[in-house]
């Protein structure tokens, strides 16, 4: 899973960029799977993709089975039988889903295959790589609702 240090990320969009270029091969930031989002007038920037949620909102509500848990524990969607109607989109907690305008599919952070791209090219440490359980949805909600000094 990708998790992110926010406190490092200067909102270069550096990340987004290598995401859509290794899935499209070009430098489109609407094609990414990871979004920074930007809080200016806090000066805090957020790198966010797929947490691949143990209870995963999007998995249960899609009409057409096409998001299943791979082998590796990751959501992943079957283009093949996604037929665009963006229910995952909807129920995602976290607004991670994207969506390929081209393909008119759904999809989110597939890990790169387990090289992700986006932490690679993230020069200030805002990004990393790490091996770790999901955990339901309204558990990271909490932790991420805490106050900062609560949460160390």
């Amino acid at each position: 899973m990708v998790l992110a240090h926010p406190q490092n990320c200067v909102a270069c969009h550096l990340c987004e960029g290598a995401c859509s270029f290794f899935h499209e091969g070009a430098f489109q930031p609407a094609k990414t799977r990871i979004f920074v989002h930007d809080f200016v007038d806090e000066a805090v920037y957020l790198p966010v993709t797929c947490f691949h949620c143990k209870d995963a909102p999007c998995l249960s509500n899609c009409p057409t089975y096409a998001i299943t848990r791979g082998a590796n524990g990751m959501v992943q969607i079957n283009d093949d039988k996604c037929i665009g109607c963006k229910m995952c989109m909807v129920a995602c907690p976290f607004s991670v889903m994207g969506f390929h305008e081209d393909k008119n599919v759904s999809h989110n952070c597939d890990l790169c295959g387990g090289d992700p791209q986006c932490v690679k090219i993230c020069t200030y440490d805002a990004l990393e790589y790490a091996e770790v359980e999901p955990i339901e949805w309204m558990v990271r909600m909490d932790i991420a609702e805490k106050p900062a000094a609560a949460a160390s």
